[in-house]
């Protein structure tokens, strides 16, 4: 296991600035997702920190080690820094065995036959593979070679554990499935990770702490149900799970929202104009009465749920009902709004 530090590390291509002012302890052990949309800087925060991307300002820690620092004008190459990556393609080689695939790090640190097949064999075990040793990359399937990527990435029994979107070539249900296989190993195994992904549900489900990067900078880090529950801006409130934005102006120590009396403690002790967020599955939808008024647009069969659109003046509102009738409520029909756990921005 090691401990990982990112200290105020910055990367520019030119005049753009991929990552800025990036700062992160991730202890032993720890499970930390890096999180973001597409082009945010995530991996090539994971780049630098593998080893494949030289910072341009900043240090970087792995254990008691730097292995990059702009300040010493310092970098350790990535062999050199007892990590394991899986990458988005797995990279693979397909005129390799499984088993040869998942050894290759072991060879080329030079262990003997017998030992490199003991290791093999162990960590194939782990990952459920130990039946396929013989066969070739193009006879397993997507799952399959995701886990022998991630058997080739522990093989050598690394301090530090990076992955890079392992999972957006796969289905959804073996998404699902593989996220508890990583999860697993993790804990078995008790090694540091650092994972990137664009997706918040392997990000919430998997993660001891989560980081938020928007632009190229750090929005947020911490457990993921504070992360869900306290946002702390808007953009991880949008960007995190499902949320209603509703226009809203402070007078006093209240919050209205706009057009209405109907108002909220300010909690968050914004001034002037604000925004309040209310997620889908905290309001209470009703025919006979309620704090709102709006109608029912239109309905959609979430199988589990019902996710209703309610129009309510200028604002469309998502409401997600858990294990509701569909035909409770029909298009058309006025509906009225309760709202609970809102959340209090300032406008811009």
């Amino acid at each position: 296991m090691a401990e990982v530090r990112i200290e105020h590390v910055y990367k520019r291509f030119g005049k753009v600035t991929a990552v800025d002012d990036f700062n992160l302890v991730v202890k032993e052990g720890e499970f930390v997702s890096i999180l973001g949309p597409s082009g945010c800087g995530k991996t090539t925060t994971l780049r630098m920190v593998a080893g494949f991307e030289q910072a341009t300002e900043g240090e970087i820690y792995i254990g008691d080690k730097c292995v990059s620092s702009s300040i010493k004008r310092s970098f350790t190459p990535p062999e050199k820094r007892n990590i394991g990556m899986v990458f988005q393609s797995y990279a693979v080689w397909p005129h390799m065995t499984v088993a040869d695939n998942v050894g290759y790090p072991l060879k080329i640190q030079k262990l003997g036959k017998e030992d490199r097949a003991k290791g093999v064999g162990y960590i194939l075990k782990m990952v459920h593979l130990e039946n396929y040793a013989e066969r070739y990359p193009h006879q397993l399937s997507g799952g399959q070679q995701q886990r022998m990527a991630l058997a080739r990435a522990l093989v050598a029994q690394p301090g530090l554990l990076l992955l890079d979107e392992p999972l957006s070539n796969l289905d959804a249900k073996l998404r699902e499935s593989m996220r508890f296989e990583i999860s697993s190993i993790q804990k078995n195994l008790g090694i540091t990770v650092i994972y990137v992904t664009h997706d918040q549900s392997e990000a919430m489900a998997m993660s001891d702490r989560v980081v938020v990067m928007i632009d190229g900078v750090v929005q947020q880090i911490g457990a993921p149900h504070d992360i869900y529950t306290k946002p702390a801006n808007k953009m991880v409130a949008d960007f995190i799970g499902l949320v209603n934005f509703m226009d809203a102006e402070v007078k006093g120590d209240r919050v209205f929202i706009a057009g209405t009396d109907h108002s909220f403690p300010n909690t968050a002790g914004v001034e002037g104009e604000a925004t309040l967020a209310v997620r889908p599955e905290n309001i209470t939808m009703s025919a006979t009465g309620g704090m709102i008024t709006g109608t029912l647009a239109h309905r959609f069969y979430m199988g589990d749920s019902v996710d209703y659109r309610i129009q309510v003046r200028d604002h469309t509102v998502r409401v997600l009902v858990k294990g509701a009738d569909l035909d409770e409520f029909k298009d058309g029909e006025p509906v009225y709004l309760d709202f609970d756990k809102v959340m209090i921005f300032d406008r811009n």
